[in-house]
């Protein structure tokens, strides 16, 4: 037969089902009727809370487990309809579900729960008869202490963590598995100009390095699009032969904010402790003194110390090449031999001080009259070799000889006196004199031989 208990019509069999349902259930329930009394209170309810079910139920206090103070519950607030309370007393803690309806949820941090306190997330939900008319709201708790600390934990490290990275000297910057970016050191901020707040949080680190959207070492690393970092970086990438799975490149970044650089670069992969990839790291390195450094290096090993001219190596390299072209193209290469006339005599009258001078200038003169593509070299003492690519034909190359001669001879002024050189000029012809570096350089200095032998200050070709 029905019994009415706290307004609640339901058969006796149907309520000792439902008593024990909630009863038994591990989840911390309790239900309040529309009178706002405590008619069910169950065992994980007292766990949690510390207060029995003969001291809650059948009053109409549902806050005092939770509150030192009289303060409506979720349940309660559930049962008026009164949501809009729920802003004041939970803000920021509380939403709609988006799996149960008609449902709210919140969480909260509940001090004097046994056991020094406890995080508790709550939600709560209104029952109703078969008519649909609400007779009574439920609400459930889970105790979420343990979760709470682990995030904690979790935020103490990633502070930590933060802290390292952000302290470290070697500029570095993470992205996560989605590639937006997590970490941007201090450091990486002063070797390239690029503020963490203006990268952190996005998909932009590429703005840090370049004028336009691309991928960064990182970013190929992660994707293991290891065949784009070739597209990327040229010949100037491997593997790295510290990082177990990195890659590392060096590349010239003119456009920094902090100034151009070159950075010597690294990537590597950060995976959990399950192994799982969950992003990148890329660390930089300022390289640019280095590279200024092979630069000289390289600048000295192929020109000449005292003009700036390329010296014989560098000649010779760019002659090969030159030939090699040529050959391909079916194209006319031309080879001058120039010798200064009456530079010995300078020289050991006014000394080596006048003589130096004099060469610079001699060189500046037949750089003035050559294209940008043609090569002015000092082949050693007071000699000079040119090399003309792809002239037009051979009137060409006697206008540029006839030239260079008329800029050599021009006088050059010494403490008041007029000091004159001229210069004899072998010229030798690619294919009809040589085929070969050597065979045209031997051909254009007995070129010049005879030209220094039969008319100081002319010039011939090998063939004349």
């Amino acid at each position: 037969m029905p019994v009415e208990i706290e307004n609640l019509k339901v058969s006796e069999n149907e309520l000792q089902l439902l008593t024990q349902i909630i009863e038994r259930t591990p989840i911390p329930t309790f239900v309040v009727n529309m009178d706002h009394k405590i008619i069910i209170w169950n065992g994980a309810c007292e766990n949690v809370t510390g207060v029995l079910a003969c001291e809650a139920v059948g009053t109409n206090k549902p806050w005092y487990p939770f509150y030192h103070e009289e303060r409506p519950t979720m349940a309660d607030l559930i049962l008026d309809g009164r949501i809009d309370e729920m802003q004041s007393l939970y803000a920021g803690k509380f939403s709609k579900s988006t799996i149960v309806k008609d449902t709210w949820e919140a969480e909260d941090y509940f001090p004097h729960f046994p056991g020094g306190g406890k995080w508790l997330s709550f939600s709560a939900t209104v029952l109703k008869d078969k008519e649909g008319i609400v007779i009574a709201a439920m609400e459930t708790l889970r105790d979420i202490t343990q979760q709470k600390l682990f995030e904690a934990e979790l935020k103490e490290k990633e502070h930590l963590l933060t802290q390292v990275i952000d302290g470290c000297p070697v500029p570095m910057f993470v992205i996560d598995d989605d590639h937006k970016v997590t970490h941007w050191n201090r450091a990486c901020e002063a070797i390239i100009g690029t503020k963490s707040s203006d990268v952190v949080g996005t998909r932009d680190q590429w703005k840090g390095f370049y004028s336009e959207p691309r991928p960064v070492l990182a970013d190929l690393v992660l994707e293991n699009k290891l065949s784009e970092i070739t597209e990327y970086y040229s010949e100037r990438w491997a593997p790295s032969t510290l990082v177990e799975n990195g890659w590392e490149a060096t590349d010239h970044f003119p456009n920094f904010n902090a100034g151009e650089k070159w950075l010597y670069f690294t990537a590597a992969l950060l995976q959990n402790q399950e192994g799982k990839i969950i992003g990148a790291v890329e660390t930089l390195q300022d390289v640019s003194d280095q590279k200024k450094y092979e630069t000289k290096l390289e600048f000295q090993a192929n020109h000449d110390a005292l003009t700036g001219l390329a010296n014989r190596n560098l000649l010779m390299d760019r002659l090969n090449q030159a030939i090699a072209h040529a050959t391909r193209d079916k194209q006319l290469l031309a080879l001058l031999f120039i010798d200064l006339d009456n530079f010995k005599t300078i020289n050991d009258t006014f000394g080596h001080n006048v003589g130096d001078q004099l060469l610079r200038e001699t060189a500046r003169k037949i750089q003035s009259v050559i294209r940008t593509g043609d090569t002015v070299a000092r082949f050693g003492g007071d000699e000079f070799v040119v090399l003309l690519f792809a002239p037009e034909n051979k009137k060409y190359v006697s206008n540029v000889v006839q030239r260079i001669s008329q800029k050599v001879a021009s006088s050059y002024s010494h403490k008041g006196q007029t000091l004159k050189v001229g210069s004899s000029i072998g010229i030798a012809l690619f294919p009809e004199d040589g085929l070969t570096a050597d065979s045209l350089m031997m051909n254009s200095d007995s070129a010049m031989y005879r030209a220094k032998a039969s008319n100081k200050g002319g010039f011939f070709f090998k063939e004349d």
